[in-house]
């Protein structure tokens, strides 16, 4: 049995690589830093300032000539699974009813089996975070400290990594049933989202849908006249580059850009047991490469004979026994922080979503509004002493502050978006 972290670790880091979409091609890893927080900074139309890691206490959100900086708590994911003297009489998987094998034998083999089980449920937690990012700019983080709390869904830590100040501007609207668009108002739609980004200084190279948004257009021969089928030749994309789960259906040449489309029908099995999509039915997303990145925070250990032992790794596999309760267990922790560059850098819509209105579309995408006029501001000491959720958001949307949620959002962190809206928009 291999007990040394150290070991472990290379050992993961020799295994085949697992290949998840959405982490790899939009929040690819970056650095590991020896800290407990992370000072991410971020740089509006693409003009990024790196990330940096230091161990302070306290998080702030900062703003401040036309960049801002967040600092974070990375959060835990630490999955384990126990071996047990039982699990080494029983004969593995395939092997022979006269195999003589010896339970240390099995041990080794169980060992390296339930550390690649761990690695692979703790890539699709690093996947699931990072479409969540894409749906709402957030991670909603439920902190869980046992299995049973965790199936249902009690007794746990809430945290939330947000990458938005007050409304979340990347969702965008449709004012009309995207099915029952015609061809070239489907075509008008695509445009209007790649000219928001563009507007915005992003050039979005990549379109990323579920199967049902798919299939509408692969069946509408209109647009198929529009679609260039060559990409799809194995000398362009290279098919066993892409993950299961995800089809590239070629290109479509949008506002000069010829943008890839892909179709991502990837799914998860939740702590209930229940089999989830990673991305709801009816999604559509323009997106870019690369437009965000992934940091790792350390994982710290205590050991009886050296002490405490921080390691910075992307995945650390730890092993450790019990005498008195005769059983071992396997463990995988990552501390992973998933964050865009440009928190304006994509944008988000669903088919199945009811139509909104004109004024609803474009509030949802517009990221210069003006402020209200003749709002009668509160002082920061006022706002400070609201105490109710509903009466800070009835004053955010007094001073055109919408979208706020206070089903997610913590009192104190309804205010201080609040005073950050205020200060931007009114500070003269």
């Amino acid at each position: 049995m291999v007990t040394q972290t150290f070991t472990l670790i290379n050992a993961v880091k020799k295994m085949y690589p697992v290949v998840n979409f959405f982490k790899d091609r939009y929040f690819p890893d970056h650095k590991c830093f020896y800290a407990e927080k992370a000072l991410l900074e971020f740089k509006k139309k693409g003009k990024q300032i790196a990330p940096f890691v230091i161990p302070v206490v306290g998080g702030i959100i900062m703003e401040s000539e036309g960049y801002r900086a967040q600092e974070v708590e990375a959060p835990y994911i630490a999955p384990k699974k126990a071996i047990t003297a039982e699990d080494l009489a029983k004969k593995a998987f395939g092997e022979s009813p006269d195999s003589d094998r010896s339970p240390e034998q099995r041990e080794n083999e169980l060992e390296s089996e339930y550390i690649d089980d761990l690695r692979n449920a703790t890539m699709r937690r690093h996947e699931q975070m990072s479409t969540e990012l894409i749906l709402s700019g957030q991670v909603i983080m439920k902190h869980y400290a046992t299995a049973d709390d965790a199936a249902n869904g009690k007794n746990y830590s809430f945290k939330c990594l947000r990458f938005f100040n007050g409304e979340f501007k990347n969702k965008y609207k449709f004012t009309k049933k995207f099915a029952e668009m015609t061809t070239d108002e489907k075509i008008r739609e695509f445009y209007k989202m790649a000219t928001v980004l563009r507007k915005r200084g992003v050039r979005a190279t990549d379109i990323v849908m579920t199967a049902d948004v798919s299939m509408l257009l692969m069946t509408d021969e209109r647009f198929l006249e529009l679609y260039n089928k060559s990409r799809v030749e194995i000398g362009e994309i290279d098919q066993q580059e892409l993950p299961e789960g995800v089809v590239c259906n070629g290109t479509i040449n949008i506002l000069g850009v010829k943008m890839t489309m892909f179709t991502y029908d990837e799914t998860y099995e939740d702590f209930d047991g229940e089999e989830k999509a990673l991305l709801p039915a009816g999604t559509i997303a323009f997106l870019q490469p690369g437009l965000g990145r992934t940091v790792y925070a350390q994982v710290t250990f205590y050991k009886k004979d050296t002490g405490f032992k921080s390691y910075a790794e992307k995945m650390v596999p730890r092993l450790i026994g019990s005498e008195e309760n005769n059983v071992a267990e396997v463990q995988m922790f990552s501390r992973p922080v998933m964050y865009p560059l440009d928190w304006d850098g994509w944008l988000v819509a669903n088919i199945n979503d009811e139509p909104a209105t004109q004024k609803e579309a474009d509030n949802s995408i517009d990221t210069d509004e003006e402020p209200v006029a003749d709002a009668v501001l509160k002082t920061e000491a006022e706002i400070e002493a609201l105490t109710k959720k509903d009466d800070v958001i009835a004053y955010a949307e007094s001073i055109g502050l919408s979208g706020l949620d206070k089903e997610t959002m913590k009192l104190q962190e309804l205010k201080d978006a609040v005073l950050n809206y205020q200060e931007e928009k009114y500070e003269d």
